[in-house]
């Protein structure tokens, strides 16, 4: 439960509801982690277009940018992949939790 005092406290942070800043953090996250999924993935191809990108600067939109690199944000593509990433992050943590607890439990 909440405290009535702190209940409505987001509404003091603007930039929860201002500009669509906090999309900006989520659209960025997701298309970087597809950039670097593609990269990782030992792709040739994706290392090039990655250099590509960061070296074009602000020469188009970054829409535009993020399609030349094959990141199509446009697409669920670079949304499966955050997905796909994080629910790995969040089983690894899950694994670590269970033995910690284990190990707490046998002393």
């Amino acid at each position: 439960m909440v405290d009535d005092y702190v209940a409505s406290e987001w509404a003091y942070i603007p930039h929860f509801y201002n500009a669509f800043y906090v999309f900006q953090y989520s659209t960025s996250f997701s298309a970087s982690l597809a950039l670097s999924e593609k990269v990782l993935s030992g792709d040739p191809k994706a290392a090039t277009a990655y250099l590509q990108f960061i070296s074009s600067g602000g020469s188009q939109y970054p829409i535009e940018l993020l399609k030349a690199s094959e990141v199509d944000m446009t697409s669920d593509e670079p949304l499966e992949l955050t997905i796909k990433k994080l629910n790995l992050v969040m089983g690894e943590m899950e694994r670590v939790l269970d033995k910690s607890s284990t190990k707490v439990a046998q002393n």
